[in-house]
C-alpha cells in the first residue's frame, strides 16, 4: 500500500504526540496507584494502633467473642474498614463482616501473609484478592503483644474499589486529553503539510509534464527558500534536456535511416551479450521482430552458435572477426559475417556485427563453375570419340571395308551431338540476354500439342507409350507459337525418355488465377527429392550416365524454364521417385 508524504508528514505529529502522552500516562498512572497506596497502608496502619489500644488484653486472652465482637463491629462502622480479631494460634475470634455463628467456619488465618509477619511482632501488609469478598483487598495486621509477647493480631482490611476507581477516573482524563492532542496535531499537521506538500505537487505534476516529453511548461514558485531553489533547479534542467534531446533526436534520425535502409543485417548487442538493436534485414533473415528480440540474450532470441561464437571471440580478443556461415532454419542461406567491438573507455562494451548476405554470390560461382565443368565434359566427351574413331580410320580402318562405315556413322553421331549442344547453348545464351522479342499471336494450345506429338509417334511405338492430350478443344493462348511448341518438345521428350515400358503420359490442364496451367504427367523414374529444386539448371542430371545414353545435352528443362518465364509464366515440377513425375508451366491468360 502507498502512502503518501502528506500523511507520513501527518502521523509523525500523531506518532510523537502519541508516544509523548505514553509516557506521561504511563508514570502518572504508576506513580498514582504508588502513592494512593502508600497513603491507604499509612492512614491503616493509624486506624489499626488506635483500634489495638482500645481492646482489653484480658478480653483477648480470655477470648470473650461477644464484647470482641460488638468492639470492632463498632469501630469498623468508624473506621469504615473491616476489622478482624485474631488470636495467636490463627484463630479468627471476631470480624466485623461475619456474624458470631459464621466465624467457627472461618478457616484459620495461621497462613495468611500478612498474619505471619504480625505474629513475629512487625506490621504485616499485603495485598490480594478476597475469595470471600470476591475483590482485591488492602490488609495491614498490626501484633497485639503483653510484656513482649504477642497475644493476637488485629487485621484491618480494606477494598482497592476506590483505588481503582481514582485510577480509572485519571486514565479516562488522560485518554481524553490524548484524543483532543491527536486531534490537534492532525489538523496541525494538515496545515503544515499543505503548506508543505503543495508546491511539491505542483513540482511533481510539471516533472510529469517532462517525463512525456513537454519541456516547454514551467514550475512557478516565487518563495527563496529550497523550495524555489529545487523549482528553479528544475526548469533549468528541463531547458538543458529539451536542447539535448533536439540534438539527439535530430542525431538518431540520420542514424536510423541509414540503418534501416541498409540492406545488411544488422545486430547490435552489450558486453553481456544481449540485444540492444536489430534492422529490418535481420528481421527478415531470422524471421523474428525488434520488439521480440530487443533486451533477450542473443541464444534466446536468434539461435545461432556460430554468430554467437564470431561474438565470443570479438569480446575475449578485443579485435575484429570474419566468418561464413550456413544458415539452414528458418532460411537456407550462405552469410558473410563481419563483427568489430564497440569501445568505451577502452574496455570492449559491445559488439556490432553486419551480416551480408552472398547465398546468390555462391550460388552463381557454383553455377558458372558448374556450367564450365559441364560444357568441357560435354564437349569433350564427342570429341574424344570423334578423334579416337579419326585416329583409327588414319591408321588403316578406312580400308576395313567392314567397320568403317560404322565408324564414320559415330562420328557422324558425335557430330551432331555436338551440333545440337551448340544449338541448345546459343538458344539458351540468346534466351537468357533478355533482347529477344517474342513473336505473340493467338492460337489454338491443344492442335499444337497434336502436332508436336505426331512427331514422337515412333519413339512412343518404340516404348509402347500411351499418350492422352485432354487438353480442352477451345484452348487458346496468345504466346509466341514456335518457341512454346520447344517447350511441349522438351517436356514430351523427357516424358518419353524416362518412361517405363508400356509407360503412360497424360497432358491436362487447369484454370489458374489469371493464367491456365498445363500439366506433363509420366509414369516413369520419378525424380529423388533432393534433386527436385536444381531439375531446371543448365546441364543437371539427375542420372548423367542414363541421360547421356539417351542422348540428352541436359539444357532441355532450363529452355523451357526461360521460354515460359519470357512469356511471363511460371514452371515447376511434382515428383516421387518411381512413381513418375508432373511437370507444369503456367502462361497467364
Amino acid at each position: 500500500m502507498k502512502i503518501s508524504f502528506r500523511l507520513k508528514l501527518i502521523f509523525s505529529y500523531i506518532f510523537v504526540i502519541l508516544v509523548s502522552f505514553g509516557f506521561i500516562a504511563f508514570f502518572l498512572d504508576n506513580n498514582l496507584e504508588k502513592n494512593s497506596l502508600q497513603n491507604i497502608q499509612s492512614s491503616l496502619v493509624t486506624q489499626a494502633h488506635l483500634i489495638e489500644n482500645q481492646i482489653p488484653l484480658e478480653y483477648l486472652k480470655q477470648e470473650d467473642i461477644p464484647y470482641l465482637e460488638s468492639l470492632v463491629k463498632a469501630l469498623s462502622a468508624r473506621t469504615r474498614s473491616r476489622i478482624t480479631i485474631i488470636n495467636n494460634k490463627g484463630t479468627v475470634l471476631a470480624d466485623s463482616d461475619k456474624s458470631q455463628a459464621e466465624i467457627p467456619q472461618m478457616e484459620t488465618h495461621l497462613y495468611r501473609a500478612e498474619i505471619k509477619a504480625a505474629l513475629t511482632g512487625a506490621i504485616g501488609i499485603e495485598s490480594r484478592y478476597s475469595s470471600t469478598l470476591k475483590m482485591d483487598m488492602l490488609y495491614v495486621a498490626l501484633p497485639v503483644t503483653d510484656r513482649n509477647e504477642v497475644v493476637g493480631v488485629v487485621r484491618l482490611a480494606l477494598p482497592l474499589e476506590s483505588v481503582q476507581k481514582t485510577l480509572f477516573a485519571t486514565r479516562r482524563v488522560v485518554l481524553i486529553g490524548l484524543i483532543l492532542a491527536v486531534v490537534l496535531a492532525f489538523i496541525l499537521g494538515s496545515i503544515v503539510a499543505g503548506r508543505t506538500i503543495g508546491p511539491i505537487n505542483r513540482m511533481i505534476q510539471v516533472a510529469r509534464k517532462f517525463s512525456e516529453g513537454e519541456f516547454s511548461r514551467k514550475i512557478n514558485q516565487a518563495s527563496k527558500d529550497e523550495i524555489g531553489e529545487l523549482a528553479a533547479t528544475l526548469n533549468k534542467m528541463a531547458a538543458d534536456i529539451e536542447d539535448k534531446i533536439r540534438e539527439i533526436k535530430s542525431q538518431n534520425q540520420k542514424l536510423s535511416a541509414i540503418f534501416n535502409s541498409m540492406i545488411e543485417g544488422i545486430i547490435v548487442v552489450d558486453r553481456s551479450s544481449c540485444i540492444i538493436s536489430i534492422n529490418p534485414a535481420i528481421e527478415k533473415i531470422f524471421l523474428v521482430s525488434k520488439k521480440e528480440t530487443e533486451g533477450k540474450v542473443f541464444l534466446e532470441a536468434i539461435r545461432n552458435n556460430d554468430i554467437f561464437d564470431i561474438i565470443n571471440r570479438v569480446f575475449s580478443e578485443r579485435k575484429p572477426q570474419s566468418a561464413e556461415i550456413s544458415l539452414i532454419l528458418p532460411v537456407q542461406r550462405i552469410f558473410e559475417v563481419n563483427a568489430t567491438p564497440i569501445f568505451d573507455n577502452n574496455s570492449a562494451s559491445g559488439c556490432l556485427i553486419v551480416i551480408h548476405d552472398i547465398t546468390e554470390m555462391r550460388r552463381l560461382e557454383t553455377v558458372r563453375s558448374d556450367f564450365v565443368a559441364n560444357v568441357s565434359h560435354e564437349l569433350k566427351t564427342p570429341l574424344t570419340s570423334i578423334k579416337g574413331f579419326v585416329e583409327t580410320l588414319l591408321e588403316g580402318a578406312l580400308e576395313d571395308k567392314e567397320n568403317n562405315l560404322n565408324f564414320l556413322k559415330i562420328i557422324q553421331d558425335h557430330a551432331e551431338r555436338l551440333n545440337g549442344l551448340v544449338d541448345d547453348l546459343l538458344s539458351l545464351s540468346h534466351l537468357e540476354s533478355k533482347e529477344i522479342t517474342l513473336n505473340k499471336k493467338s492460337f489454338n494450345l491443344r492442335q499444337q500439342l497434336e502436332g508436336v506429338i505426331s512427331g514422337f509417334k515412333s519413339q512412343l511405338k518404340k516404348k509402347n507409350i500411351e499418350i492422352k492430350n485432354e487438353l480442352p478443344d477451345s484452348i487458346s493462348v496468345v504466346a509466341d507459337k514456335e518457341r512454346l511448341e520447344h517447350v511441349f518438345i522438351n517436356l514430351l521428350d523427357n516424358a518419353i525418355k524416362f518412361n517405363k515400358e508400356r509407360g503412360a503420359i497424360r497432358i491436362y490442364s487447369q484454370e489458374e488465377d489469371g493464367g491456365i496451367k498445363v500439366i506433363v504427367d509420366d509414369s516413369g523414374i520419378g525424380i529423388p527429392e533432393k534433386d527436385i529444386s536444381r531439375i531446371f539448371e543448365r546441364f543437371y542430371r539427375v542420372d548423367k550416365a542414363r541421360s547421356r545414353e539417351l542422348g540428352g545435352t541436359g539444357l532441355g528443362l532450363s529452355i523451357v524454364k526461360h521460354i515460359v518465364e519470357l512469356h511471363g509464366g511460371s514452371v515447376g515440377v511434382e515428383s516421387a521417385e518411381g512413381f513418375g513425375s508432373k511437370f507444369w508451366f503456367i502462361l497467364p491468360k
